[in-house]
């Protein structure tokens, strides 16, 4: 079972997207803000994707991902966002994040998402090369 890191400073986004990641089989992790899922991470945590909000107080969703690589440089990240700026998603594409959603997220089409994303993680081998 695959194990998602969810962060979210708004407690419904994170209660109910929690419920619909466990209906897709997945594992999940919530973390109310980038600090506390960086200390998990820091904890030992296992982690296969994490999905995250670009909006949150104290540090936003760029510069967790930017501490997120640092310690996980392979980790597929999505970044929801209710603040879609072309010059945020350039800024994600060229921190790794693998998709940029807008909100409100369909169901449907981030459990797409998050399937290809962890479809092309499983398809690298330990070097990070294509099979």
């Amino acid at each position: 079972m695959k194990t998602l890191l969810l962060v979210d400073d708004d407690p419904d986004n994170l209660s109910w997207l929690g419920v619909i990641l466990k209906r897709f089989g997945y594992r999940v992790i919530s973390q109310p803000d980038p600090h506390s899922a960086l200390a998990a991470i820091r904890g030992g945590a296992h982690i296969d994707l994490v999905i995250t909000d670009y909006r949150m107080p104290g540090m936003d969703g760029l510069e967790f991902i930017v501490a997120l690589k640092q310690l996980l440089p392979a980790i597929p990240v999505i970044m929801l966002t209710a603040y879609g700026a072309v010059e945020t998603y350039l800024k994600s594409l060229s921190l790794g994040v693998f998709e940029f959603v807008n909100k409100p997220v369909k169901t449907r089409e981030l459990g797409r998402i998050i399937k290809a994303a962890l479809e092309k993680t499983d398809t690298r081998n330990t070097d990070g090369l294509m099979k």
